[in-house]
């Protein structure tokens, strides 16, 4: 048995490993040889997906468990950054009175329109939930989890149908002038622009010091917000003879904050929100703080996917391997963004005429299902075996990204995390974005008409022979219980392997 770990960076593989390339393609041109070609998920770093690929390579019940017979290829592509990740939002949330306001008059606002309640002290009786308790909970002081209690008021099964008279008939753009106008007298919130506005104005030389104002506070609340936005908020430049122009920084808030509302507003009413807590932060985090959580950095290795196959890269270096070698056996395991470096695989594989066939295994995939149908369309005809294991949409909304104990951050997994913050289309958001490996897709009934024609085309993919769907849990198949664990989990392995 031949196993190989490939580092590559931006799609090349590693200076040092041309050596191990040259041992991969004596390794193919053996009689009757068998590929597994490993992908893993986008936010693991280099070590993790190094000690991953030796545990999957081996022997143990946590391994592939394969025989002499098979040459392994595990890619580790660096696209590691939860921690980071995890690092800037428990600070963003812990430390940054901006993000704390709009976030808890946010919540606040919809949990008084939705006529949310909780048990009172005395019993029986519902009392409001009160921004005092809103802001307890969003800072993890009443649990991992603190509104689960509120997304019961929210059904996940609703249909847009359902939805459209949420907030008593009241128009999402009265809702959000409403909106604005309470943020607007908030004290908590004057406090953060004046400090926000002193950072921005003092040191431009546009006015004097105020009194009262901390401008080293508000210095890292501007440092927080995402590039585009402090580039806006920086001061205009100077004419001579003129005065320094002022950056009305209340104003451009308020907007934006606006604009956070009625995103929210709509997607509540159209049935695309993910709940009650996470679709709140995901529209404050959208508007002001994408940069801070990881957006910039799901794009990146989107992009990095696709560049293996460019000239001189790793991924064009393989479909040479494939087109001179024919394998016995192709196998192609990707789990969570692996799923968008196979589509990619795929799509040039069909390109370049390379005939083999391949049994495709995809673990949580985190690929878009119009990227997955375009895959089909094009190069569907190579897979001769597909599965698709993950998780049920109840376990994905309890699957806390950042970790179980920081789920009063945000709620729901990776898969919603990406489909609700950090896709796009044609340059411009995809809100709700359907991901394959959610099985919330499949259920809901306000697709558009395009969304649903895909979601037609997928279905009737799974339908074909040696094609399924696999959700976890499932009886002696997969417990599987978080977006990590699918390729380490010892029932999902199983399955995979008697699948090779």
């Amino acid at each position: 048995m031949a196993t190989y770990i490939v580092l590559t960076k931006d799609g090349v593989a590693d200076n040092g490993q041309e050596e191990l390339l040259a041992d991969l393609a004596q390794a193919l041109k053996k009689p009757d040889a068998k590929l597994l070609l490993h992908l893993h998920g986008g936010l693991t770093d280099e070590a993790a997906a190094i000690a991953n690929a030796k545990r999957l390579s081996g022997t143990e019940p946590s391994s592939w468990n394969l025989g002499d017979d098979w040459t392994q290829v595990y890619v580790v592509w660096r696209t590691g950054a939860l921690e980071t990740i995890q690092t800037n939002w428990t600070e963003l949330v812990h430390d940054d009175r901006l993000y704390q306001t709009i976030q808890r008059k946010l919540l606040a606002f919809v949990a008084r329109k939705l006529g949310v309640s909780i048990p009172g002290a005395r019993g029986a009786k519902p009392v409001v939930l009160s921004e005092a308790q809103i802001q307890q909970r969003i800072i993890g002081k009443q649990g991992p989890r603190p509104f689960d209690d509120v997304d019961s008021h929210l059904p996940a099964g609703q249909t847009a149908g359902q939805r459209a008279a949420i907030f008593g008939g009241q128009s999402e753009a009265d809702l959000a002038l409403e909106f604005r106008k309470e943020l607007k007298s908030d004290t908590e919130f004057q406090q953060a622009v004046a400090d926000i506005d002193e950072a921005v104005n003092v040191p431009s030389g546009a006015r004097a010091a105020s009194a009262g104002a901390d401008a080293v506070s508000g210095g890292k609340m501007l440092e927080r917000l995402d590039e585009n936005l402090q580039q806006q908020l920086a001061p205009p430049a100077a004419i001579s003879g003129q005065p320094r122009g002022l950056v009305t920084v209340a104003t451009f808030l308020l907007e934006h904050a606006a604009q956070i509302a009625l995103r929210c507003f709509n997607r509540f009413n159209s049935g695309r929100d993910h709940g009650f807590h996470a679709t709140v932060v995901e529209e404050i985090c959208r508007e002001l703080y994408g940069d801070l959580i990881g957006a910039k950095v799901w794009g990146m290795m989107v992009n990095d996917a696709a560049d293996h196959f460019g000239n001189g890269k790793f991924g064009s270096a393989l479909l040479a391997l494939l087109k001179t070698n024919q394998t016995q056996d192709f196998v192609v395991t990707a789990h969570s963004a692996g799923s968008i470096w196979a589509a990619h695989l795929l799509q040039h594989m069909k390109a370049e005429g390379i005939p083999a066939k391949v049994k495709l295994f995809l673990l949580a995939p985190a690929i878009r299902k119009d990227v997955f149908a375009a895959t089909l369309d094009r190069a569907g005809d190579l897979v001769s075996r597909c599965r698709m294991i993950t998780m049920t949409d109840e376990l994905e909304r309890r699957d806390a990204v950042l970790g179980h104990d920081k789920g009063y951050i945000y709620p729901s997994s990776l898969l919603y995390l990406v489909s609700g913050l950090f896709e796009e289309q044609s340059h411009e958001a995809y809100v709700d974005a359907p991901l394959l490996g959610m099985q919330r897709f499949s259920q809901l009934s306000g697709l558009t008409p395009a969304e649903s024609a895909i979601e037609k085309r997928i279905s009737a993919f799974f339908k074909q022979d040696d094609c399924s769907i696999i959700y976890s849990p499932t009886p002696e198949v997969s417990k599987a219980d978080s977006h990590g664990a699918f390729d380490e989990e010892l029932l999902t392995l199983n399955t995979v392997r008697n699948l090779f």
